[in-house]
């Protein structure tokens, strides 16, 4: 299928039937209904509470840990105990809260995206396809969010690449409706079904990549720059094209692309850390590391790990592990699984302690991760 008929692939038949629907429902529900409805109570198939895993391989005592989830405290069963889950990644605690919520209010389709958003965090696709498979027939809940449907469409890509079709034949569906709606809907009313599109094009773009199929997703991409009007939109999506296409070798269309962002701008003066990074991702693409000069101030923890990769390629490894140590004792929020995996690897390649070093890492970041931080991240040997 063309970027041009997934991009304008409606069915007029399902027109009729949404125009139709326009008086009685609120714009963001106006989906397809078709002829059977689903009775079906939605259940739960994963009802064991998950624990945390950080806490079991450290000598911290689970009772200092404040935002552990506890099953038998009832003043964890608020909605403020599930955000601050959320705020600190706790995802195996927010999947224990659902449990009781859930079992309790079945039909609460905000509660079970946060569930299924925080199983796939926690890459435990499988569940997440059992309980789907509890709400019977999507297409026949009107009430049944966006965000979900989305969700459901893109759980094919996340759990083998072998269904990557499947998630595809999902997206394809979820743009044909989208775009059913558009076009009937007047254009005062349309801001949030395009922005809605754009995310589901966004999805299939990702499937692409995982699929290695570049030459779509720069036709979606390049699709989306002309039907987009805002000037700094269309930057973005420009750079985006750059890094894609750096990715597979292409120098030449990459410095085309940059070359079109560059001249969107008002002023060539004083160039956005955007743009300063993606000159450096080319530095880096022609293994200009000797005489790469830094460009970016290094605010941002992203801009940081890549310097970091560039000193490690520069055999400055002593530099680049005191880089990365600051980076996360001086703001614990920069506690992130790349970096962490980043620094263990660097461990392993400077000294024969690391197991002792990994150790001392997992004590020190204990103290601040949630319970949704990755093992893997940490290269423990099994």
């Amino acid at each position: 299928m063309s970027s041009q008929s997934i991009w304008f692939a409606y069915d007029p038949q399902w027109a009729t039937l949404i125009r139709a629907r326009l008086n009685e429902v609120e714009i963001s529900d106006l989906w397809l209904l078709e002829n059977d409805t689903s009775n079906t109570t939605p259940r739960l198939i994963l009802d064991k509470y998950l624990g945390d895993p950080i806490q079991q391989i450290t000598s911290k005592k689970p009772s200092e840990n404040e935002l552990r989830y506890d099953p038998m405290r009832g003043d964890h069963q608020t909605i403020e105990s599930l955000n601050n889950f959320l705020k600190n990644q706790c995802w195996r605690s927010a999947v224990d809260w659902t449990i009781t919520y859930l079992m309790k209010n079945p039909q609460d389709y905000h509660i079970w995206f946060i569930r299924f958003a925080c199983l796939i965090k926690l890459r435990l696709f499988p569940t997440i396809e059992n309980e789907f498979e509890t709400f019977g027939n999507l297409n026949s809940l009107n009430k049944f969010p966006f965000s979900l449907r989305l969700l459901y469409a893109e759980l094919p890509i996340y759990m083998d690449s072998n269904r990557f079709h499947d998630g595809l034949d999902r997206l394809f569906r979820l743009l044909m409706i989208t775009n059913t709606i558009l076009s009937i809907l007047p254009k005062d009313q349309t801001q949030l079904w395009h922005k809605r599109r754009l995310r589901i094009l966004y999805s299939i773009a990702n499937c692409y990549i995982l699929m290695k199929r570049f030459d779509s997703i720069i036709s979606i991409i390049e699709n989306q720059i002309i039907k987009n009007e805002n000037i700094e939109q269309q930057i973005e999506l420009y750079l985006l094209i750059v890094r894609i296409l750096l990715q597979t070798g292409d120098e030449l269309n990459a410095q085309r692309a940059f070359d079109r962002a560059l001249n969107l701008l008002p002023s060539k003066e004083n160039l956005s850390n955007e743009f300063l990074l993606t000159k450096e991702l080319f530095a880096l693409f022609r293994n200009e590391f000797l005489t790469n000069k830094l460009l970016t101030s290094l605010k941002d923890p992203i801009e940081i790990n890549n310097h970091c990769v560039v000193l490690l390629y520069m055999s400055k490894m002593k530099e680049s592990l005191d880089l990365y140590e600051k980076l996360i004792r001086d703001k614990h929020e920069n506690i992130h699984e790349a970096i962490i995996y980043n620094m263990c690897t660097i461990y392993e390649l400077e000294s024969f302690r690391f197991t002792q070093k990994k150790h001392d890492l997992i004590d020190y970041i204990s103290q601040y991760v949630g319970d949704g931080f990755s093992l893997t991240a940490l290269k423990l040997q099994t």
